[in-house]
């Protein structure tokens, strides 16, 4: 489990160009990991999934290919927090509701691509609730 932390962390260093700040990298790896978690839901990453995932990330992102495989990696690999990464994304997207918006309808085409599990419905309620916390739900 080390050499496999160790290799992430060596990618890591090694990928960080591909970013204009560590800032930004912050939150385009935050901003993957939750996508990416919502797509393991159920153990799974259907292709459909996979495309929907990388056409996010390059439409809604403006990322590249490079960064996209890079991130993609990334978060295949690593064990993240997803309350962290909620947090990381509310706090760079806070003073932006319309982006924050976008960023839940995406989210909404991402779980229902395979149709509704509710696993999914439930990370998406826990997401909606870090990103609009003046929302109430159920």
């Amino acid at each position: 489990m080390f050499e496999s932390l160790k290799h992430w962390l060596d990618s890591l260093d090694n990928q960080s160009s591909l970013f204009d700040n560590s800032d930004d990298e912050s939150l385009h790896l935050a901003l993957a990991s939750v996508l990416y978690h919502v797509i393991q839901v159920d153990h799974r990453e259907s292709q459909r999934e996979a495309s929907e995932f990388r056409k996010l990330l390059r439409g809604e992102f403006s990322l590249s290919d490079e960064q996209i495989n890079y991130l993609h990696t990334a978060v295949e690999s690593a064990t993240s927090n997803f309350e962290e990464d909620l947090r990381t994304i509310n706090e760079h997207l806070n003073d932006n509701p319309m982006v924050k918006m976008s960023f839940m309808q995406k989210l909404i085409k991402l779980i229902s691509i395979d149709g509704v599990l509710d696993d999914e419905l439930d990370d998406f309620y826990r997401i909606l609730h870090v990103t609009f916390p003046e929302i109430e739900t159920r």
